[in-house]
């Protein structure tokens, strides 16, 4: 990642992006346009290209491209190109009531993530955003502080164009953006939604199957494509398209670089808009009544969910939270003082009895059972009352305090600082990050795990084995690659305790005493195998005959038993395409 990149947030709009958001957006020559964060000036280069390509007696309409770029650099190099009018400020801080209303805004906002937001050069004007910040007010026409407040400081700053770019968009003009996907499913991303579905009409999410846009920066994206609306009954009738590319868009574009470029993409376009669900070989488009959309749903399920999970399959199928708990493993605040291994241990000597199994990842597990032996770590983990006075832990504390450890920000806010509260307990473990090996993990023994790993406790009556045998079935697999995250580009699917609790699945405490059985054998069977990746292991015996009990409780007939296998080799297969090109998985998985 260069310097501008991390502190500007800015990434370079590949040509092929340019013209799918030209195509949506820009309609007629003598359109305004606007870049609020033009850079140097890709999309408003391509802009001022496309116009005269649809100028129809080939003239160029005059002072129709405006730019708005805070870095100095980038916009003298924006302000060079002919018929563009570049602005050098902060777009967040313009009164839209200074400018004439355009008639499309399109752009590629930073990707500055929420915690890089401080980095910025305060000395070129980059606004404090948030309603914390005290020390510069949040201008009320730039965003209600309502608002801001619940998107929590956590959005990046293109949540921020995007609200404040509508007061520059006339009624009936469109904006195209390309933003990380995040927003779709996390839980800031709620507000932002709201804020779409009250003032515009929501043409299309558009997202890729088979390439990241951004290679150097570690988000997956998508384009966003609105049309302001202040009609709340035309909004409430809009069709919106969910769209997912199965080929790159290099390949659906073809190599064109003269007029006929536009045709080609405006028969995308079209093809992006269906007036319902298609899926062909290159693209897949479900289509959704916005009146029916809710702010709080989660949009990226439209996006790469099978037919079959967009609906509850069964009656006796309920959310996992209903019948377990999870909850994630420790956080010490010092993983490099309470993780012990042997070498430390010994040199200290520190007694047994402060020690206990620890699990820091299950991406080295070579089973479906692991206990004390499996651990190469051991955990501090010391009763705020035990007295310590004359024993190897306590010199062991003594240089901890001596080195600073107490001193840490959470251990400082423990009484005792050394008294790490206590570990959560269940006999199943659920890896926090997923690469290619999706696992439900029996602990035979026991042990404390990492906060990389979830514990699960099933309710009172639910043996270990049953549930074990739903958290293994491809159909938990997929609920926790739909229900779960993928908008880090490395590729690694990324599951909240919260997330995990709202997969649906057959209930364990409705099944009788028989099927129950049939399940646990039918996890016996599968944990005396090695493990192997998904993609390998959904073909065995094994694993089939365990999904054969699951999709029986969830009463699937043959074909979406297959739609529901596919879907989740798809998902994939899709985070194995996006994922930076790695010998070995990426590092941040555990599983």
């Amino acid at each position: 990642m260069t310097g501008k990149q991390r502190t500007w947030g800015q990434y370079a709009t590949p040509t092929d992006v340019a013209d799918l958001l030209l195509g949506f957006c820009l309609r007629r020559p003598a359109d305004r346009l606007l870049d609020p964060s033009c850079g140097d000036g890709a999309l408003l280069r391509r802009a001022a290209q496309w116009r005269g390509w649809l100028a129809s007696d080939g003239g160029q309409p005059s002072g129709a491209l405006h730019g708005i770029e805070l870095d100095p650099a980038a916009a003298g190099v924006a302000a060079a190109i002919p018929g563009a009018a570049v602005h050098r400020a902060n777009f967040l801080t313009l009164d839209p009531a200074a400018y004439p209303p355009f008639d499309a805004i399109v752009g590629n906002p930073p990707y500055t993530r929420a915690e890089w937001i401080g980095r910025l050069d305060a000395a070129a004007g980059q606004l404090s955003l948030f309603p914390d910040v005290t020390d510069q007010a949040l201008p009320a026409a730039l965003l209600p502080r309502e608002l801001a407040a619940a998107l929590s400081g956590r959005a990046g700053l293109y949540a921020y164009f995007l609200i404040h770019s509508l007061g520059f968009l006339r009624e009936g003009g469109r904006l195209g953006f390309v933003v990380p996907n995040g927003w779709l499913d996390v839980a800031y991303g709620e507000a932002l939604k709201r804020f779409l579905l009250d003032h515009f009409r929501l043409l299309a999410v558009v997202e890729s199957a088979v390439e990241r846009w951004f290679t150097a920066a570690s988000v997956n994206t998508c384009l966003l494509i609105l049309e302001r609306a202040a009609d709340p009954a035309a909004r409430a009738a809009n069709r919106v398209r969910f769209a997912r590319l199965r080929r790159p868009l290099r390949d659906l574009l073809g190599e064109a670089t003269d007029s006929r470029r536009v045709a080609i993409v405006e028969q995308l376009v079209t093809r992006l808009l269906p007036a319902a669900d298609r899926a062909t070989g290159d693209v897949t488009v479900r289509v959704a009544e916005q009146g029916q959309l809710s702010a709080a749903a989660r949009w990226g399920t439209l996006l790469r969910a099978p037919e079959v999970y967009l609906r509850r399959p069964s009656p006796a199928a309920t959310p996992l939270g209903e019948w377990a708990t999870v909850q994630r493993g420790s956080t010490s605040g010092a993983n490099d003082f309470f993780y012990l291994d042997a070498a430390r241990v010994a040199a200290w000597g520190i007694e047994p009895e402060y020690r206990r199994p620890l699990l820091k990842s299950l991406r080295g597990a070579r089973g479906l059972r692991l206990g004390a032996a499996d651990c190469r770590h051991e955990l501090l983990l010391i009763p705020p009352t035990a007295r310590l006075a004359g024993t190897a832990v306590a010199d062991y504390l003594a240089w901890g305090e001596a080195t600073g450890v107490a001193a840490r920000a959470t251990c400082a806010a423990r009484r005792p600082w050394y008294a790490l509260p206590t570990p959560p307990e269940g006999p199943l473990l659920l890896p926090k990050g997923i690469w290619q090996r999706h696992l439900g993990v029996v602990v035979d023994e026991p042990l404390s795990v990492d906060q990389q790993i979830y514990r699960v406790a099933p309710a009172a009556g639910i043996a270990p084995g049953v549930a074990a045998a739903l958290l293994n079935s491809a159909w938990f697999a997929l609920g926790g690659e739909l229900g779960g995250r993928v908008n880090l580009g490395e590729g690694v699917l990324w599951l909240a305790a919260y997330e995990i609790e709202r997969i649906v699945l057959p209930d364990p405490r409705a099944l009788d005493a028989a099927t129950a059985r049939s399940l646990a054998t039918a996890f016996e069977r599968l944990a005396a195998l090695p493990l192997a990746d998904t993609p390998e292991a959904i073909a065995g015996d094994e694993r089939h005959a365990l999904d054969e009990l699951v999709f029986d409780l969830l009463g699937l007939p043959a074909a979406e038993r297959a739609a529901a296998r596919a879907a989740l080799l798809d998902c994939l297969a899709v985070r194995r395409r996006r994922a930076r090109p790695a010998a070995d998985p990426p590092p941040q998985g555990n599983a």
